[in-house]
């Protein structure tokens, strides 16, 4: 047997497994802590045990035991399948395993991310379960190398289906290196396990004998669709342990949010088709480009990887791809702007260029690959692993809810691994139009991948145009040119004139291209450096320059000294924690005693059967007017029930739910006797279950991990933040939604004492604040962070970043805004103690460093009033730290 035997917890957080990866891996380890995976098992046996345990499951549809998970697009089969090898490696010692690949695409990604060490996305990355790496065998391995090469420590055989489902394929010849067929030489293994990628594609007759001819010890199967169209139904599997549907992993945060796209009182039936097509890819492109922007803003605000979307056109046919691509090459579409950044994938075209092709659609998601915007027919339902779509146009299409799924599916993956909070970057564009009303319908249903109210229209998103703050320096452009000429003794003129102010916004731009800011000899050096250049370059400017050089350069030169120190100035310190976690977050149930208010049940005394609809071979026999209750254990049922619930972990939590389980059987047999008990148990479990769940989650808790918080000296600068907007005010101008529309579309100019500008507000009380801030004496520096500022986060994965920073010359205030209506919201609460936490800690930090303390400030909206000042409202609302 292996030496490294690791635990579920090792694996999960070896490789930091989601939820349902975590909960697959769990179900499979108690699956087989029970079956008898051995060649010559009862196939009958195991699968009435999986029935018993996860009631979907009612045979395995294959000649051996075969498992799936039903797990959504983007939430990660590849990584499970190393979390599953792992598992049976080392608490099994399983070495030999089949991965099953439905065509290149998949084949060529699993080579990768399994066996290419060096790969961003290599899915045994940090485990040191193998005393040597997994072993790879795909293409022609096993023609070309030596019998050793299957007796190493565990061996990894990926091939795509079509590799080995035909009678005559060349793995099915014999080779002079095995003594047998390769395919026999497979057949052979004692512990063969087999794992299907997308295994949907393997319910043909001839793929599901060649899977039964490798006479594995188990498979499993990994599918985001868990059925076959067989003409106009779908027929779902039938050995399904566990399913993760899209509409979960989307609430859950582990994809991007899909969005539809349409356009309003626009009669579609009035278009013909080329009409239609022509207006899909021109919207398609405005949502593109949109994404474009906010994701390279997005990138420079908190310093992230950049991230360079592309737009995916799906076309009826090959004929119809042809033409959408001619017309997007084409002058008429964007001036020819796409025209080297357009690939067409589809089964017409010759090996060289659908090769070509291949290889830039594999390679799509690097920053310096052209393309973006993608045109194909059938080609690309599953395995492209990318996550930089983040536009869909279905021209002619769309018209059945799977391939809808499938493609909507493709653009769901997060870039960042992770949501970040900006709209923009966590969603993806479906262009709707004519079919928009079809979509929003389907939508609504309950089986739905899409939620309803997720809309953007097409002429709204034209209207919003984009800004980035820059720091802020009132100028008086008078003062600024007497000074100037003052110094240089230049001759007034307008050439001259825009040489000044121009210059003077060049330096504020090359202060915060040089990233943290430093008052020294060698960073003022840098930037007169970059200023000169910028000058030079700009071809309005250069000439005047060239013209007075000397002495302008000697104005230049004072004027960096002059706003380095305004810039240090101006930046707000700003200390960032560094947290490591000891230990991992404890969640538990803090006891309490069952409602009975909730609980209205009475036996049933009706001659009835009972038909479990969740499983149509679960019968309760009921007799005339009695029930038969031999054998039959209420605690266990409950019990059995309250155990599907994620949340609840029967080890932690066992002693609870006995007590909640016994209150309320002894409640139901004090009114209704034994009988009557077993009678309401029997009768409503789901309802009772339910709701003794209800009542546990009102007393769910967590207590976090040990977290060790080391702070870090600030960063000698603040970060801009990326705003969109539709409405441009001055600072003070009056607002009135009602001319300008909701705050939130609206930016704020003119601020003398903020650190950035523009600036946005979510509401107006938050304006007025600004407002309050920005005329007080005591203020310094005020400064609406960015989500990158902190750095630090709370309730587990929310990015913290407060509404307000404001200094003053003794103090630096954290200062947040809530409406009355939410004080007492979770979410608000936490913030708020994750404030109070990030206070504490600083201040500890600041006054061994000589740094100002910092104050929390919580204010609930209503009281700020246009006559508030911000002495009042700080010592009012100041949090008690202690």
């Amino acid at each position: 047997m292996n030496n490294f035997k690791f635990s579920i917890s090792d694996i999960t957080g070896t490789l930091s497994l989601r939820k349902p990866q975590e909960k697959s891996l769990t179900i499979l380890h108690e699956l087989l802590s029970t079956l008898n995976i051995k060649h010559g098992a009862s196939l009958e046996d195991n699968e009435k045990i999986v029935h018993d345990l996860y009631p979907t499951f009612s045979k395995s549809e294959r000649d051996f035991l075969s498992l799936t998970f039903a797990l959504a697009t983007g939430v990660g089969k590849t990584r499970l399948m190393g979390a599953f090898i792992a598992y049976l490696h080392t608490n099994h010692d399983i070495k030999n395993f089949f991965i099953v690949a439905p065509g290149t695409t998949i084949y060529e990604k699993l080579k990768q991310d399994l066996g290419n060490e060096n790969n961003s996305k290599y899915v045994f990355k940090g485990l040191s379960c193998f005393s040597n790496p997994p072993q790879i065998i795909s293409d022609d391995d096993y023609r070309t190398k030596q019998i050793n090469l299957f007796e190493s420590d565990i061996n990894i055989y990926i091939y795509n289906i079509d590799k080995f489902n035909q009678e005559g394929s060349k793995m099915r010849s014999v080779n002079e290196n095995l003594g047998d067929s390769f395919f026999g030489e497979l057949s052979n293994l004692e512990d063969l396990v087999i794992i299907m990628d997308e295994s949907h594609h393997y319910r043909a007759e001839k793929g599901a004998k060649a899977l039964n001819d490798l006479k594995p010890i188990l498979g499993i199967e990994l599918t985001a669709t868990p059925y076959v169209q067989k003409g106009n139904k779908q027929e779902f599997f039938k050995n399904v342990i566990y399913e993760y549907p899209l509409s979960q992993a989307i609430a859950d945060g582990y994809t991007r949010t899909p969005f539809a796209v349409t356009r309003t009182d626009v009669n579609f039936f009035n278009f013909g088709d080329v009409e239609k097509d022509k207006l899909m890819l021109n919207d398609g492109v405005l949502c593109h480009e949109r994404a474009k922007v906010s994701l390279e803003q997005y990138s420079n605000t908190t310093n992230g990887r950049k991230v360079k979307p592309f737009m995916l056109v799906v076309c009826k046919d090959t004929t119809h791809a042809t033409w959408v691509e001619n017309y997007i090459k084409s002058e008429e579409f964007k001036a020819g702007a796409y025209k080297n950044k357009t690939i067409t994938v589809h089964s017409n075209q010759s090996k060289s260029e659908s090769d070509d092709n291949l290889r830039l659609l594999l390679d799509v998601e690097k920053e310096d690959n052209p393309i973006e915007i993608v045109i194909h027919v059938n080609k690309l339902k599953e395995g492209w692993d990318v996550n930089n779509l983040y536009t869909i146009v279905p021209l002619r299409s769309a018209t059945s809810l799977i391939l809808r799924e499938q493609m909507v599916g493709r653009g769901l993956r997060l870039p960042y691994g992770e949501r970040t909070g900006n709209d923009a970057v966590d969603s993806v564009m479906l262009t709707a139009h004519d079919k928009f009303k079809e979509i929003l319908e389907a939508a609504q249903k309950g089986n739905s991948i899409f939620k309803a109210g997720n809309i953007i229209k097409a002429e709204e998103l034209e209207k919003q145009k984009t800004t980035s703050t820059q720091l802020s320096f009132p100028v008086d452009e008078t003062e600024l040119l007497n000074e100037g000429y003052s110094q240089t003794k230049l001759v007034k003129n307008d050439e001259n004139d825009r040489l000044f102010v121009q210059t003077d916004k060049i330096l504020t731009e090359a202060i915060e291209d040089l990233g943290e800011v430093e008052d020294t000899k060698e960073f003022r050096e840098k930037v007169a450096e970059k200023v000169k250049d910028k000058i030079q370059s700009n071809e309005d400017l250069g000439k005047a320059f060239k013209e007075n050089k000397d002495p302008f350069s000697e104005w230049v030169n004072k004027e960096v000294i002059r706003k380095v120190k305004e810039t240090v100035k101006k930046y707000i310190p700003i200390p960032r924690i560094l947290v490591k976690e000891d230990g991992v977050a404890e969640y538990y149930f803090e006891d309490f005693d069952l409602d009975f208010s909730k609980f209205d049940y009475r036996p049933v005394e009706n001659e009835l059967i009972a038909q479990d609809l969740t499983n149509v071979q679960h019968i309760e026999h009921l007799n005339a007017g009695n029930l038969d209750f031999d054998g039959y254990q209420p605690h266990k049922i409950l019990l059995g029930e309250l155990r599907k619930k994620a949340e609840i972990d029967y080890e932690r939590d066992s002693e609870l739910i006995f007590k909640l389980i016994s209150q309320f059987i002894e409640k139901m047999k004090q009114i209704f006797g034994e009988n009557g008990m077993k009678n309401i148990v029997m009768m409503y479990k789901f309802d009772i279950s339910k709701e003794i769940f209800r009542q546990m989650m009102i007393h769910f808790c967590q207590l976090d991990g040990l977290l060790v918080e080391e702070v870090l000296p600030p960063i000698k600068k603040n970060f801009k933040s990326n705003y969109t907007f539709e409405t441009e005010l001055s600072f003070f101008e009056s607002y009135d939604s009602k001319i300008h529309g909701n705050i939130k579309s609206v930016i704020f100019r003119g601020s003398k004492k903020g650190v950035f500008d523009p600036f946005k507000f979510d509401s107006v009380p938050e304006l007025e604040l600004a407002r309050i801030i920005d005329n007080e004496p005591m203020s310094l520096n005020w400064l609406r962070p960015s989500l990158g500022q902190f750095g630090i986060k709370y309730d587990r994965d929310k990015q913290y970043q407060p509404d307000f920073v404001v200094e003053t010359s003794d103090n630096i205030y954290l200062i947040e805004v809530k409406g009355e209506d939410k004080v007492n919201d979770n979410d608000v609460l936490a913030k708020k103690n994750r404030a109070i936490s990030y206070c504490k800690i600083v201040n500890e930090w600041s006054l061994a460093n000589g740094y100002k303390l910092w104050k929390h400030v919580f204010i609930p909206s209503k009281q700020i009033l246009v006559n508030s000042s911000f002495e009042h409202l700080m010592n009012r609302f100041n949090v008690d730290l202690n």
